[in-house]
């Protein structure tokens, strides 16, 4: 082998080592060439003169060599591009570390790999703690599950409601996505009420396949789920986004009498109050002000803007009294005692209204009520009924 010298850096004993040395020989050899990259005090001359027996052995035939020099530069900054790529493409269990942690990996080489690079690679480039906001959008609208889902567990990216909405549009139909995305405290409205409804479609869809119980039973026992996890997401929401989620269940043919009913019936009047703005137009409080005035007149104008049915107009009417009384009185209600001053608003007031119109109200008490309520109301049916 002919001598190389050039000024800087004589390089004929590294290339001596590298062509005629032994596997110690080369892993000693990839040490001392780490330490002196990583010398702040190294000429750029050397760093350059050196690069090319590092890149070779980044593709060394041992794997122990290429592990150990990965080890070393892995905390390097400032490294030869091909070095930082030639160790990328080494076997996972020595790539995707390096490909981690290492400092040299610059906004360019991040987006390289996200498009070229496979699974594993994108997955560990999600999981960086300098990924760029350009990475993170890349993620979240091209790269599969596995890399959208790593980005949960990055505390530097912070996810916005659109990102939510690409990520459900993409990955809403798989189990662990859907899990991850629930659990974020900042999930738009529309996403949880739309995957309660998924959720209700498969559950209907399976307990039909299997004929667990008869279809009807089947169809009403998911539409029940439905509403009442529908409700609860509207229940723990402020009021801005109740507004919103609102809008969304009308636009989608979801803010059903059944389930308005319902929530007036546990007592969860804010539902029923964004309900009535939505429906009504009005603003949420003036809507307030229809259904808690004194005024007949005005509950009955905001009931008829809604467009509700008029068969649920008792039962909304007595909860919106019960309201005004426990408001005067000072007294918090909860699900159940709110049922029961409902219930008996509806059996002792209303002059007009009949027997079987107000059997039917009660009905509703008797379905969508807190438990006790709804056994005490539907003894009560029963005997209204028969007294009819």
């Amino acid at each position: 082998m002919s001598e190389v010298f050039v000024e800087g850096l004589d390089v004929s004993v590294l290339l001596a080592v590298l062509e005629n040395g032994d596997a110690k020989a080369r892993m000693t050899l990839a040490k001392q060439l780490a330490l002196l990259l990583a010398d702040a005090e190294t000429p750029p001359l050397e760093r350059e003169q050196v690069t090319p027996i590092v890149l070779k052995l980044t593709v060394d035939s041992t794997r122990d060599v290429r592990c150990a020099l990965a080890i070393d530069l892995v905390a390097q900054e400032k490294l030869h591009a091909d070095i930082v790529f030639s160790i990328i493409a080494d076997d996972d269990d020595i790539a995707l570390p390096f490909l981690e942690q290492t400092p040299s990996l610059n906004e360019w080489h991040m987006m390289a790999v996200l498009k070229v690079g496979d699974e594993p690679r994108q997955t560990a480039v999600a999981k960086r703690e300098d990924l760029t906001t350009e990475a993170a959008n890349y993620i979240i609208k091209s790269a599969p599950l596995a890399t959208a889902m790593a980005l949960f567990d990055n505390a530097v990216v912070q996810l916005e409601a659109s990102d939510y909405r690409i990520l459900f549009q993409r990955f809403g139909q798989s189990a662990e996505m859907a899990e991850l995305l629930l659990a974020r405290k900042d999930l738009p409205l529309d996403i949880r009420i739309t995957q309660a409804k998924r959720a209700a479609s498969r559950m209907r869809q399976m307990m039909a396949e299997r004929g667990w119980v008869a279809a009807n039973d089947a169809s009403e026992l998911v539409s029940d789920a439905e509403e009442i996890a529908v409700m609860r997401i509207l229940i723990e929401a402020n009021a801005a986004e109740r507004a919103k989620a609102t809008a969304f269940l009308a636009s989608k043919n979801m803010l059903t009498p059944a389930l308005i009913v319902r929530a007036a019936s546990m007592g969860e009047m804010g539902v029923v109050e964004s309900a009535f703005a939505h429906l009504s137009g009005n603003s949420p409080q003036r809507a307030c002000e229809m259904m808690y005035s004194r005024s007949q007149l005005l509950f009955k104008s905001i009931f008829n803007k809604s467009g509700l049915p008029q068969s649920c107009f008792g039962i909304l009417k007595a909860a919106c009294e019960v309201v005004v009384e426990a408001r005067e009185e000072g007294l918090p209600l909860n699900a159940e005692s709110f049922g029961r001053r409902v219930l008996e608003a509806l059996l002792t007031r209303y002059e007009h209204m009949s027997s079987t119109e107000r059997a039917k109200q009660i009905e509703y008490l008797g379905r969508y009520g807190e438990d006790r309520i709804r056994k005490i109301a539907k003894r009560l049916k029963a005997d209204l009924v028969r007294a009819a």
